[in-house]
Order: structure tokens, then C-alpha cells, then sequence
């Protein structure tokens, strides 16, 4: 217990939040699981970031190859569910669904490394990781950053908030689904 309680707080006195701890990328793939198969029956607009058919890899294994190969903070798994949101936000009718999550997380989290982490690497490498073309990952990134406004900044308020949200979602708080445009993707289940 002390030990994990150790790694939640850098050696950086400029440090303004909270590390995002050990368990935030499987309960991340819970919460964006209990997502994805919200909208199995809702209309979809098919964009870029859909693929034909779902993967065969589910969500948690897919998060997990991407921490392991992008090598990046755990903090970066924030951002990109702070960038997924602002999509539904700004976009009403993007759905988030089991044929996009695969290809938005890559694109999310290797836009989160790219801006918070001092280390980076390539697009084709990223792209052999997620397992989609260099080529397609281009294309995903730039349509991504238009979709989002171009903003990747977030607030130490906002990334607390999301991490909290996600965590209390996976310690069996609950996570309900965008019901209103431009509503937030963790929205607080009722009665929170």
C-alpha cells in the first residue's frame, strides 16, 4: 500500500495533479467498454475512425498493448479520454461505438503523448502498434485535431475531474452515456 501510495506523487514540486495510478487503464477500458455498447442500437454517422467491422481485440487488451508499446505517462490515458469527450461535445451526432473506439484511442492517445510526454515517436510507429497504415493514421490524426478544435490543453481541473470520474466509475459509482448533445461522456450516474 505505500508503495503504490509513493508512485502517486512525482518528484516534481511544479506537479499539479494527481497521477492517474496503476488500475486507471483497465478501469478506463471498463468505462469506455460500458460506452461503446451503449450506442449499439443507436443511429451512426460513419466517419473516418470506423472500421468495417469491430476488432477482435477487445478494448482492455487494446489499451494495454498501447501502454505497453507507446511507453508513455499513465496521465496520457486522461488526456485522451478529456479529447474523446470534447468530440461528442462538439459533435452531437458522433457516436461512440464498438467500430470507432479502436482507431480513437490510438489517434487520442498518441496526440496525448505527442503534447504532455517529452518523448515521442513516429506516426508508423504508433500506427504498426494500433495495428491501422501509416497512411490512415495521418488522416485520423488530422481529421482528430479538427474535430477537437485543435485544443490538446487541458486544464489541471479538467484532468482531475476525469480521472476521478473514471475511477469512481470503475469502483462501482457508474457511468451513464452522452444523452443530450453536447452532453459530457462521464456524465455523473443519478443520485451522484
Amino acid at each position: 500500500m505505500a508503495e503504490e501510495a509513493a508512485e502517486e506523487v512525482y518528484d516534481d514540486p511544479g506537479q499539479e495533479v494527481a497521477n492517474a495510478g496503476r488500475g486507471f487503464i483497465n478501469a478506463l477500458a471498463d468505462v469506455l467498454t460500458h460506452l461503446a455498447s451503449l450506442s449499439a442500437a443507436r443511429q451512426q454517422r460513419v466517419t473516418k475512425f470506423h472500421s468495417v467491422r469491430p476488432p477482435q481485440l477487445p478494448i482492455r487488451d487494446y489499451l494495454q498493448r498501447i501502454a505497453k508499446y507507446f511507453q508513455c505517462s499513465r496521465e496520457c490515458f486522461v488526456l485522451c479520454l478529456v479529447y474523446i469527450d470534447r468530440i461528442v461535445k462538439l459533435h452531437p451526432d458522433f457516436t461512440i461505438c464498438n467500430l470507432n473506439i479502436h482507431r480513437l484511442l490510438v489517434t487520442s492517445v498518441m496526440l496525448a503523448v505527442k503534447f504532455f510526454d517529452d518523448v515521442y515517436y513516429s506516426n508508423a510507429y504508433y500506427a504498426k502498434v494500433g495495428g491501422v497504415r501509416t497512411r490512415e493514421l495521418n488522416v485520423l490524426e488530422c481529421q482528430f485535431l479538427q474535430l477537437i478544435d485543435w485544443r490538446l490543453q487541458v486544464t489541471p481541473q479538467e484532468y482531475d475531474q476525469y480521472r476521478s470520474h473514471v475511477c469512481t466509475a470503475a469502483a462501482g459509482g457508474g457511468v451513464t452515456g452522452p444523452e443530450a448533445p453536447g452532453s459530457s461522456l462521464l456524465a455523473p450516474a443519478s443520485g451522484s
